[in-house]
């Protein structure tokens, strides 16, 4: 295809690959701070003599899941949450420049960044939990850590239905997960009581 409108195609295919190769590598980011955030706190909860002996060791009340259930509902939460954030990157970053013109997604536009913001808290709280439980053996106040998550989740979420509704969905999981979780820390807290330093 020659002609004037040859030019204006192959600007719009460079300007789209780059927008493709720049989601793909804010979900990759997306997911490596969540990761990196996940791993870090695993690796202070084994400097501790390792997360499974000592859960082995807590005791739990009849409804708790089996040791193995927790890396893996974590790898999938990791995955479904820097999912949601990639989303709301995308939002945010597919607006103009807000100096160049009005827009009228500017709501959305603001929606996804404070949901971000929410979600960068949310990756710092979610780092205390194993240390607390079971590098410190601060039963309660790792407790308090899971409940926290669950209440910068839900504000997440909330925040981010208003620039992506299928981004907040993609958090629901893991309020969930932190919910029942804080159910059963504080269950472990006060069967454990005797213990907690």
């Amino acid at each position: 295809m020659n002609g004037p409108g040859a030019g204006q195609l192959a600007k719009a295919r460079r300007i789209a690959d780059g927008h493709t190769f720049r989601a793909a590598a804010a979900w990759a980011a997306a997911a490596a701070v969540y990761g990196a955030a996940q791993g870090l706190s695993a690796w202070a909860g084994q400097r501790a003599a390792g997360t499974r002996p000592q859960y082995q060791r807590f005791d739990r009340p009849a409804f708790s899941p089996p040791g193995p259930v927790f890396p893996v509902v974590w790898s999938a939460l990791n995955l479904t949450t820097a999912t949601s954030a990639w989303r709301l990157w995308r939002v945010q970053a597919s607006q103009p420049d807000p100096a160049s013109q009005p827009d009228p997604a500017a709501p959305a536009t603001r929606a996804a960044r404070a949901a971000l913001a929410w979600w960068t808290g949310a990756v710092a709280v979610r780092s205390g939990y194993v240390p607390l439980e079971f590098g410190a053996r601060r039963f309660w106040l790792a407790t308090a850590d899971s409940a926290l998550l669950c209440a910068v989740m839900a504000r997440y979420a909330w925040l981010a239905r208003r620039a992506d509704p299928a981004a907040a969905a993609l958090a629901v999981p893991e309020i969930a997960w932190t919910a029942f979780a804080t159910v059963l820390s504080a269950a472990v807290a006060r069967r454990n009581a005797a213990t907690d330093r």
